[in-house]
């Protein structure tokens, strides 16, 4: 299990990370996404724990995946508020999904240590948490949704994520061919016209905005 000095060390890290990603040309939002956090920044290196978990939360809540794991970390140490091991869980999850490398490392920790009873509480959370942000048209939330349903239940749900992935590469959003052609080849092939009409449903339901890498594009949202 990784010590409070190591999750801090990289907590640091990825904070050097972000305030030089903040220099880069952002709208208004963004700009006040981006003082949030270097407020945030500096009640930790003031010590004032509290304060930093309440800004890293509000971005969290945002689904800035940086923050969400800022928060992890603070929450896996107890810093700013008693320990919660499922709370950690949960952003170090979303954190996770979306891109944040290190966050797997607070994950596993919190798998070690949390009941079943709890992981699937957690789990329950996540998945209410991206279809919330699925159903608001967040482009960003169909990779984690399917990357979710591989990747963070107790057994993969192939059939779910080949539906996502397949809403992906139709949206045009980087990286999903490979992904969804993968997962294909888990799913028996009488099963795919299936859930190629599943996908074609909700496509046309959500009815999703193309991908616009300029839109998309921010601090950590891959």
């Amino acid at each position: 299990m990784h010590t409070k000095n190591e999750y801090f060390s990289i907590l640091i890290l990825l904070i050097s990370l972000i305030l030089g990603l903040s220099m880069v040309e952002a709208n208004a939002e963004s700009r006040n996404d981006n003082e949030a956090f270097s407020a945030a920044v500096q009640a930790v290196k003031a010590g004032d724990y509290s304060r930093a978990l309440t800004l890293f939360e509000q971005q969290a809540n945002k689904a800035k995946h940086d923050a969400q794991y800022n928060t992890a970390v603070l929450l896996q140490a107890g810093k700013g508020r008693p320990r919660s091991y499922p709370d950690a869980l949960y952003w170090g999850w979303l954190a996770q999904l979306g891109g944040i490398e290190e966050a797997e490392d607070i994950a596993n920790d919190m798998l070690d240590i949390l009941t079943e009873d709890d992981v699937r509480a957690v789990r329950e959370r996540v998945d209410k948490n991206l279809q919330s942000r699925l159903q608001n048209g967040e482009i960003n939330a169909i990779s984690q949704f399917a990357d979710y349903h591989l990747k963070m239940l107790e057994e993969p749900d192939y059939d779910t994520a080949y539906i996502w992935y397949s809403i992906a590469v139709a949206l045009n959003i980087p990286d999903m061919i490979d992904r969804r052609d993968d997962t294909e080849s888990e799913i028996e092939a009488k099963e795919l016209a299936r859930l190629q009409i599943e996908a074609r449903e909700l496509f046309e339901k959500y009815k999703f905005a193309p991908f616009n890498s300029e839109k998309v594009g921010g601090v950590n949202d891959s």
